[in-house]
Parts: structure tokens; sequence; C-alpha cells
């Protein structure tokens, strides 16, 4: 009786993503935003050129009435064929609720440092 054994090959084909910053073209808000209220804050962008590029998540960070939002990308670095298709933000959402009333600004941080930048009210 012999054994054969095969060597598995899933850990060289799991696919190795490098995570990069996301550059943000607009931001969308309601036009009223009410203190406990939750609202959808959007976002249009690229985020890449092909189907190896994915949405990954949002970070965010509140300073004072400042809403800091970075959002996240991933790109397949290891995929052999990667589809022809753009890849876009229009479809990923942040869900957000300020506790408070007054002016805000959100601030998108961009890839090279600056940030995109909308000034809101909540009543």
């Amino acid at each position: 009786m012999w054994l054969v054994l095969m060597p598995s090959c899933n850990s060289e084909r799991e696919p190795k993503y490098e995570s990069f910053l996301i550059e943000v073209e607009s931001i969308y808000l309601p036009e009223e935003i009410t203190v406990n209220e939750p609202f959808v804050i959007r976002f249009s962008g690229t985020i890449g050129n092909n189907g190896c590029y994915r949405f990954s998540h949002f970070e965010t960070e509140k300073e004072g009435n400042d809403i800091i939002v970075e959002a996240w990308g991933e790109y397949n670095k290891s995929a052999d064929v990667c589809a022809d298709v753009m890849v876009n933000l229009q479809n990923e959402n942040l869900n957000y609720q300020i506790n408070e009333s007054g002016n805000f600004t959100i601030s998108v941080k961009q890839p090279e440092g600056r940030f995109l930048e909308k000034q809101f009210t909540v009543q």
C-alpha cells in the first residue's frame, strides 16, 4: 500500500491585501440633521480601476465639532487576473449620530495629507 501526500497550495493562494487611503471626491449629507437621530453620510470617489480593489472600512474620530473620517480600501496584490471594472465608493455609506446641536465640520482625510471638508448644522 502506497501513501501519497499532496502538498496544499491554499497558503500560496490566500489573497494578500495592501491597505490604502481612498481619495474621496464628494461628501453628501442630509439637508436636515437632528440631535440624537442617526443619519447617513454618503461619499463618492474611485477606489480602484479594476476588480482587485475593494472598500475596507471607515475610521472616524470626533474632536470637538470636527468629525475626521478616513475611508480605507484594499488592493489584492496576489491576484493573477483582475476584473476590468471601475470600483467606486457610491454604495459605501457611513451611519453617524451627533448628540448635541451646533455647527460641525466633517473632514475626510485624503491620501496626500490634505482634507476634503464640508460644514453642516445639527438642530
